[in-house]
């Protein structure tokens, strides 16, 4: 083989492995549990910015972290009543209508627990913080919020 096609080969094969570390570290940025970190960081950083005394900054950090593992349940329950419904969708034969209804019924309950826990960790955390402090930090999180939105745009 000539030098000139050896060069090529190592040339394509370092192109190739730099592609690849590019892309698994895409992959891990843009993967749902490293956004859900960010997400996290995110509002303890905007406790920060609230400069709360230290027990009630903690507080406030403790009832964030039980209230994402309280979400987690409720996702995990969402996957698997969709889960569930697919399942039933995919065997052969005739629906059972009945059972998809129930099914259908089951997921709506666990959105609706779901958004009655997020209403509740709200006003918890309103009642924590007091009306001018719960404001900025509502106010904080909103701006998060929109910036994240416009960066997922772009």
């Amino acid at each position: 083989m000539k030098l000139f096609h050896k060069r090529l080969l190592i040339l394509f094969s370092v192109a190739l492995n730099i592609g690849f570390v590019i892309m698994a570290i895409v992959m891990m940025l843009h993967s749902p549990t490293a956004s859900q970190h960010r997400s996290y960081q995110a509002i303890l950083d905007i406790v920060r910015q609230l400069n709360l005394p230290a027990d009630q900054e903690h507080t406030l950090v403790e009832t964030i972290r039980q209230f994402r593992t309280t979400v987690e349940h409720h996702n995990q329950d969402l996957k698997k009543a969709r889960s569930d419904v697919v399942r039933l969708l995919s065997v052969s034969g005739p629906v059972d209508r009945d059972q998809l209804q129930r099914l259908t019924a089951a997921i709506a309950t666990e959105e609706n627990m779901k958004n009655e826990a997020f209403e509740a960790h709200f006003i918890d955390i309103r009642n924590q913080l007091g009306n001018d402090k719960g404001a900025q930090f509502f106010t904080l999180l909103l701006a998060h919020i929109k910036a994240e939105n416009q960066s997922h745009h772009r």
